[in-house]
């Protein structure tokens, strides 16, 4: 029997990305020994999804990401713009995040120096627009003998380029230097990249397509569990009058992001599953939670109550889920 290709895939979402890190502490908690990284052969994320893909990838534990996101959502989303500023720049300064990030990585470095992509402990997909060339991309990590580029660029740097979402976060711009294979010193200029999540939030079928193209794994071998940051029901009533520019870009909810995200994440869902019951495999498991006019988490929310409510939501699903999820994933 061939081995099982195992991939992990999480979703963008903002700070709901606190729902997949809860999760996967818990995951960790219960098989006691090892990391979440040592069970999979491919781990894709997007935006919040690429920062916990990128950390997991480091050997960095469940929980310390799970208190990264609960313990600094007001830093993250703090110093809000307002007035005029709001129309004219993003809601939001990436610094901070960048430096929760930077210091989180740093410190489970095993150079002392910043993590590049080349040293992640197992294969990464992590999905970038490139609006400098105006297309899609995808950093990867060096697992076929074509991929050398993306090896060097530091991961704080990769996690803030994913998680740059449109409106929310400027795009992103930095530099980093590194020697190449000849022990040459290179500069590089990694500019004007944002969220993955334009057309990758669900990253799931860009690893099942990286499995089978790049690394010649047969579709009966991959396992796939993918999670997500919660969906919410944009069915709506209103007068079609109040649809304008307004609604759908207000200075309180991103409505038009959060559409387009979920959107992609809900087709990816449903198109892996019919890939893979076409197939009559059992072989794709789907985490996620259902919001409802009751209870809407926004990409930047940072009350303390609704927080603790995602958290509980998150320990739910696992008493639901952990039986089904460990023994195809972590046995």
């Amino acid at each position: 029997m061939e081995k099982e290709f195992k991939i992990l895939s999480i979703d963008g979402g903002g700070i709901k990305g606190i729902f997949p890190a809860k999760f996967l502490a818990k995951i960790e908690e219960q098989i006691g020994k090892g990391k979440i990284h040592e069970h999979f052969d491919l781990i894709c994320g997007t935006s919040t999804g690429g920062i916990i893909a990128l950390a997991l990838s480091l050997g960095i534990p469940a929980q310390k990401i799970f208190d990264l996101y609960n313990n600094n959502a007001s830093v993250i989303f703090g110093n809000k713009k307002r007035g005029i500023r709001q129309f004219k720049h993003s809601k939001y300064d990436n610094s901070n995040l960048q430096n929760l990030i930077k210091k989180t990585f740093l410190k489970f470095s095993a150079t002392g120096n910043d993590p590049k992509i080349g040293d992640a402990k197992t294969n990464l997909l992590i999905p970038i627009y490139n609006l400098l060339e105006g297309k899609t991309s995808v950093l990867k990590t060096p697992h076929s003998s074509d991929l050398y580029i993306d090896k060097n660029i530091p991961m704080y740097m990769a996690a803030c380029a994913t998680s740059a979402a449109p409106t929310f976060f400027d795009p992103y711009s930095n530099e980093y230097d590194y020697i190449d294979d000849n022990k040459e010193s290179k500069h590089e200029l990694f500019n004007n990249k944002i969220d993955g999540g334009v057309y990758a939030n669900n990253p799931s079928m860009l690893g099942i397509i990286e499995a089978i193209t790049r690394l010649k794994i047969k579709m009966e071998n991959i396992k796939v569990l993918s999670i997500g940051t919660g969906e919410f029901s944009f069915a709506e009533t209103n007068n079609p009058q109040k649809w304008g520019i307004l609604y759908w870009i207000n200075i309180n909810k991103r409505r038009i992001l959060d559409v387009f995200m979920q959107s992609q994440s809900q087709i990816v869902h449903n198109s892996v599953q019919i890939l893979f019951n076409h197939k009559k495999l059992d072989l794709y498991k789907r985490i996620d939670i259902k919001f409802d006019q009751n209870f809407y988490i926004g990409m930047d929310e940072t009350k303390r109550e609704l927080l603790d409510v995602l958290i509980q939501k998150a320990s739910y699903v696992y008493q639901n889920e952990v039986n089904e999820v460990l023994n195809n994933f972590f046995n």
